[in-house]
């Protein structure tokens, strides 16, 4: 078995077949089968079964591919540690976060960031969690923040963040904008414009109306929190928003809190699970820990998701 079959292999499973993978690696065909026989002789199983025109990965291949993208992602990092030794401390590090905490809370710690590592490519990432925790399974991030209600047994190293406050916005001209607490029962007049399902932050937002007892009137689905506001101000709905995005936004906006009910999301910062990171992605990790998780958590501590 070598580094190439491995690579051909991998490209196999995660394209979904032979051809693509070829098309991903820039190889024919028969390439890649003749390397996937080679590699499937010399290990003495299939690692992938025919049925009819399709190849679905065999039992022994989902285990090959938990062992092959573990040691692609420790050669990348052993190139970048490397490189660092030799104090040219050149290298990418890609970084994925929700809208919402890289505007209103982020800049000050990325902007530290690049001046300490100024030979570093920092690329930010902005997308919903769901699709931050697919780009870390594919290995296309370096670390990501996420909500922790949504993190998978996936081998993932999780380091706890902060607790941020969620909160009921309206019009400043709606009746409960002359309120700063209500009853749950008054939410449920209200129209609101919520997030795009299926989503971790719908998720929450559904399971604190289930808690309630009420069932929302739902009537625009936006995954924009700039557009979100601007709705709410224009006095179209009322909408749950994080606290962090609101408190400085124009006068159309006043928040609203439920009584005895907070809606609280946590945070979390989520990396690959192995022992050495380059100490760019640790530095970068520990910066955003300090930043989010208050003075309780001065370094990064990780706990391992069982998987």
């Amino acid at each position: 078995m070598d580094l190439q079959q491995l690579r051909v292999f991998q490209a196999a499973v995660k394209n979904g077949g032979f051809t693509r993978a070829g098309e991903a690696l820039h190889l024919s065909q028969s390439t890649v089968s003749q390397h996937i026989k080679q590699l499937e002789e010399s290990l003495g199983c299939p690692l992938f079964l025919r049925v009819g025109k399709r190849v679905v990965v065999s039992e022994a291949g989902h285990v090959l591919m938990q062992y092959a993208e573990r040691i692609f992602r420790d050669l990348k990092n052993a190139e970048m540690a490397v490189r660092e030794l030799s104090a040219s401390k050149r290298g990418t590090v890609r970084f994925g976060v929700g809208p919402t905490t890289l505007t209103y809370r982020l800049p000050h710690v990325l902007a530290d960031y690049k001046k300490l590592f100024p030979e570093i490519e920092l690329i930010v990432l902005a997308g919903t969690t769901e699709f931050l925790l697919q780009s870390m399974k594919s290995q296309t991030l370096d670390l990501a923040i996420v909500m922790q209600n949504a993190i998978p047994a996936s081998g993932l190293a999780v380091t706890p963040l902060g607790r941020e406050e969620m909160v009921v916005v309206v019009n400043r001209e709606h009746p409960l904008a002359r309120k700063t607490a209500v009853e749950p029962a008054d939410l449920a007049g209200l129209r609101f414009i919520l997030y795009e399902k299926n989503t971790a932050m719908e998720n929450l937002i559904d399971h604190y109306f289930r808690l309630m007892g009420i069932a929302p009137k739902i009537i625009m689905e936006v995954e924009n929190n700039e557009a979100i506001k601007s709705l709410v101000g224009a006095g179209l709905g009322a909408s749950i928003l994080p606290l962090c995005a609101v408190t400085e936004h124009s006068t159309q906006l006043r928040i609203v809190r439920v009584k005895g009910m907070p809606l609280i999301r946590e945070l979390a910062l989520v990396s690959m699970d192995t022992e050495m990171l380059p100490n760019a992605i640790r530095e970068l990790a520990s910066a955003l820990v300090r930043a989010l998780a208050g003075p309780a958590s001065p370094s990064v501590r990780p706990i391992r998701s069982n998987g």
